[in-house]
């Protein structure tokens, strides 16, 4: 038998997701201000919800991507890479004068099918139109987009003739693990799913 482990209790509420680390997808949400401007603000939590095409964040009414959300109805969705991780970091900073002077140090791209700009250099991109909100998460709301594009740079997408691990050691995945850290995914195995394993 192994030796006992000491647990340490963890209290509900918001200290508990600053005392453990938890491995998170980071992504840049872009909307548009009231006057056209784009907005772009890094979150983690953010998922896919379910396999079909519906995509969900979490944001509080407070911030301004929720406000853009909820009045022009749509979204992006960027999967930066980990060399993006210091601009990523600066998208964070607080505005000056009422403006982010750090997203001039992201690359913008046009979206195709919504009004707003993606993350150039990304390794996936979404635009998505504004499905639900959900509210009542303490101080936060999950906003629920439809996923109506979605691409992705030829470098990023399985290849049956690639073998995945080869794909994420060339091209490593980021990972955000919350509260403060993150990490380049590069040494990856195939899950050892049962033989009968179906989602």
């Amino acid at each position: 038998m192994g030796e006992s482990v000491t647990t340490v209790a963890l209290p509900p509420g918001g200290d508990l997701w600053d005392r453990v680390f938890v491995p998170a997808p980071l992504v840049l949400v872009g909307t548009l201000d009231e006057d056209g401007t784009p907005d772009i603000a890094p979150k983690h939590q953010a998922m896919p919800l379910g396999w079909a095409d519906w995509y969900g964040f979490a944001c509080t009414s407070r911030h301004r991507t929720h406000a853009n959300a909820r009045r022009t109805g749509e979204f992006t969705v960027s999967y930066p890479t980990p060399d993006q991780a210091v601009l990523i970091g600066q998208a964070a900073a607080p505005r000056a004068d009422g403006e982010k002077l750090t997203l001039a140090l992201l690359e913008q791209l046009p979206a195709a099918e919504v009004d707003g700009v993606l993350v150039g250099g990304a390794s996936l991109w979404l635009e998505c139109r504004v499905d639900r909100i959900v509210d009542g998460f303490d101080t936060h709301d999950l906003i629920v987009g439809r996923i109506v594009r979605a691409a992705a740079p030829e470098w990023a997408v399985r290849n049956p003739e690639r073998d995945d691990a080869e794909l994420l050691h060339d091209n490593p995945a980021l990972v955000y693990l919350a509260p403060d850290r993150f990490a380049r995914v590069a040494d990856t195995l195939a899950f050892p799913f049962p033989a009968e394993f179906t989602r």
